[in-house]
C-alpha cells in the first residue's frame, strides 16, 4: 500500500497538528504547549486509492518543576538538627537521557511501512484473505523464462494495464509480481489468477489488507490491469472477457 498522508491530532481536536505528506514522516511536538495531565495523539494514516487506518497513543504531559530533596530519605530515622538541599527541576532544560521522552515514540508511531507490515503479518484477517487468494507454497511457481501471454491477448491493452499496474500495484505486488508474503501475495505463478472476476473485484473493491486502488479505475482501466497481471510473470490465462 502506497500512503498518501499521515494526519497527527491531538485529544478531539478536529484540526490536525500536521499533515505529513513526504518521508520520513517526522513530527517535534513541543509538550511545554500541551496542559500536564493525560492525552492522546491520534495517527491518521491515508493510503492512495482510499482506506485508512487509525491508531491512538495515549500519553501523559508532566512539566510542572519536580522538587528534591536531598539529606531526608523516605522512611528513615532522624535525630537532631538536619541539614537539607531542595532542588526544583527546570521544565526549560534538556531531559536527561534515562527518562522518556515522548517525542520519540510519537516518530516512531508514524513510521507507517514497518507498523503496517506488523500489523497485517500477525492479523488473523490478513491470513485468511492471503490463504483465499495466494496459491499454497508447493502450488506457487516462479516465472518461466521467456514465457509469454496468451495468443489472443491485444499488445495495446496488455501495454496499458502495465502502466497501470506499475503505478498504482507495484508497490506492494512488486515489479515481478513476487509480493511480499504473507501480507501481499504472489502473484507471479499464482492458479488462482485463472478467476478474472476474482482480479477484477479485488482491484476495483480491495480486499483484506489490499485498499480499493481501483476504485476510480474505468471498466476500461480495470480489464487492462486484469488482462496484464493474467498474462504477466509466467501467468497465461488470456485476455478478460
Amino acid at each position: 500500500m502506497v500512503v498518501d498522508r499521515i494526519e497527527v491530532y491531538l485529544d478531539g481536536a478536529s484540526e490536525p497538528l500536521a499533515v505529513l505528506k513526504e518521508p520520513p514522516y517526522r513530527l517535534n511536538l513541543d509538550t511545554r504547549k500541551i496542559p500536564d495531565g493525560e492525552h492522546v495523539l491520534r495517527v491518521v494514516t491515508h493510503f492512495r486509492g482510499g482506506g485508512e487506518e487509525i491508531r491512538e497513543i495515549p500519553f501523559t504531559v508532566n512539566n510542572y518543576p519536580d522538587v528534591m530533596v536531598l539529606g531526608l530519605d523516605e522512611g528513615g530515622e532522624v535525630a537532631g538538627t538536619l541539614e537539607l538541599r531542595l532542588a526544583v527541576g527546570e521544565p526549560e532544560l534538556p531531559l536527561e537521557p534515562v527518562r522518556f521522552n515522548p517525542i520519540w515514540y510519537v516518530v516512531a508511531s508514524v513510521i507507517v511501512l514497518g507498523s503496517i507490515w506488523a500489523y497485517f503479518a500477525l492479523s488473523p484477517a490478513a491470513e485468511t484473505v492471503v490463504a483465499q487468494v495466494a496459491p499454497p507454497a508447493q502450488e506457487a511457481q516462479a516465472p518461466k523464462e521467456g514465457a509469454v501471454p496468451a495468443a489472443n491477448v491485444d499488445p495495446a491493452l496488455m501495454e496499458k494495464g502495465k502502466s497501470l499496474y506499475e503505478a498504482s500495484c507495484a508497490a506492494c505486488h512488486g515489479a515481478n509480481g513476487q509480493g511480499m508474503p504473507p501480507v501481499m501475495p504472489a502473484l507471479a505463478g499464482n492458479p488462482n489468477l485463472k478467476d478474472a472476476q476474482l482480479i477484477l473485484n479485488t482491484v476495483k473493491n480491495g480486499r483484506g489488507a489490499m485498499p480499493a486502488v481501483g476504485a476510480a479505475f474505468s471498466d476500461e482501466d480495470l480489464k487492462a490491469v486484469a488482462t496484464y497481471i493474467r498474462n504477466s510473470f509466467g501467468n497465461s490465462f488470456g485476455p478478460v472477457e
